[in-house]
């Protein structure tokens, strides 16, 4: 722990630091919550992991130049919406290079707020919605050529199939008799990947700003309103399609048993009622800037952002789990399995899927 204080000391911090502990469940960077003496807050310490980001500079400039235009959309529109701030280091840099060339940074703590890693209630669900439209909504006040690309092909489903294909051909000897049913799912519906990105060579589905990972738990609510007060975790902003984050939250905040089911993977399914909250919600802010005919393409981008991230975990889990943190062998192999079950659900009950929607809109 001492090197962890070590690194958190060359923060330029508005208190002393009383502790240093890790903090939260992420797959992908190490996290540690710093505590300030004498009440003067918190701060949240990140080593990037610059194997899935090969630029981190370019992710700090993206994330500082979004939160401080996010701070000022939110101080336009006079709302009670947090933004988190780069912290810089002494040297007045947006990161830290450790002596092992590891890069960390630093952001300020949304205090009295809380996250969840499955959705509760109803309220809940429209938040979420809500937040992600009010994102969009403000991040898209931008062109999205101001941000850098930091990981190129993100979300393009079609690349993830190829790179799934490309591991079988050395590695179907690790399908067993439960991983067979993610194949046959994934040889059912391969034909269907590239529907998104079709869509948007054609002119249908425009780029713009997204937040790239905005699964429910990146999500802030007041611990005492119950209101969403912020989204977190902005690594992954670039230029994209909404689509693909419209997809992805609604992935996360419908699925009522949550993501980490283990052996239990067949008992995922997909939440209808909670789907209906979180895409009234969203539609609350997205009316102002989708299209109509955007609105024809949500349900692909639920299955597909589904399917997509069940391809994503059996790929790892094929080539040992290099990209996701794992706290045993088979974790991969049963978060892949979860989703996919996911995604069967989502592709049985589409009628009623397409059927809120268009209620809705």
């Amino acid at each position: 722990m001492q090197d962890i204080l070590a690194i958190a000391l060359r923060f330029d911090l508005d208190g002393a630091i009383e502790t240093v502990r890790v903090h939260g469940n992420g797959n992908v960077n190490d996290t540690y919550l710093v505590t300030l003496h004498d009440g003067a807050g918190h701060a949240i310490l990140q080593r990037v992991n610059t194997h899935v980001f090969k630029d981190p500079k370019a992710v700090m400039d993206n994330m500082h130049y979004a939160t401080k235009h996010l701070r000022a959309c939110s101080e336009h529109d006079g709302i009670a919406w947090q933004v988190q701030r780069v912290i810089p280091s002494k040297e007045g840099h947006l990161f830290v290079v450790a002596g092992d060339g590891s890069f960390w940074r630093m952001i300020s703590y949304i205090e009295d707020s809380e996250s969840f890693d499955t959705i509760y209630t109803h309220q809940q669900a429209y938040e979420v919605g809500f937040a992600l439209g009010l994102f969009h909504e403000h991040i898209n006040r931008i062109e999205e050529h101001v941000f850098e690309t930091v990981l190129p092909g993100f979300h393009v489903t079609p690349q993830y199939l190829a790179s799934y294909d490309q591991v079988m051909a050395t590695a179907s000897s690790m399908i067993d008799d439960e991983l067979r049913y993610a194949v046959r799912l994934i040889q059912k519906h391969r034909d269907r990947v590239g529907v998104l990105e079709q869509a948007r060579h054609d002119g249908v589905l425009p780029l713009r700003v997204i937040h790239g990972d905005p699964k429910a738990n990146n999500i802030m609510f007041h611990k005492e309103t119950g209101k969403a007060i912020s989204m977190i975790d902005l690594d992954t902003i670039q230029p994209g399609l909404v689509h693909y984050d419209i997809g992805d939250c609604i992935r996360s905040s419908c699925n009522p048993l949550g993501e980490e089911l283990g052996i239990r993977w067949a008992e995922a399914r997909f939440d209808l009622l909670s789907f209906r909250y979180v895409i009234e919600g969203y539609i609350q802010q997205g009316k102002h800037f989708l299209h109509d005919k955007e609105y024809a393409f949500i349900y692909d981008a639920i299955f597909l952002l589904t399917f997509e991230l069940g391809l994503r975990f059996l790929t790892d889990y094929l080539q040992g789990s290099i990209y996701y943190k794992i706290s045993f062998p088979a974790q991969n192999k049963y978060r892949a399995l979860t989703q996919f079950r996911l995604a069967q659900d989502i592709h049985d009950n589409r009628d009623a899927i397409v059927s809120i929607i268009e209620t809705l809109h």
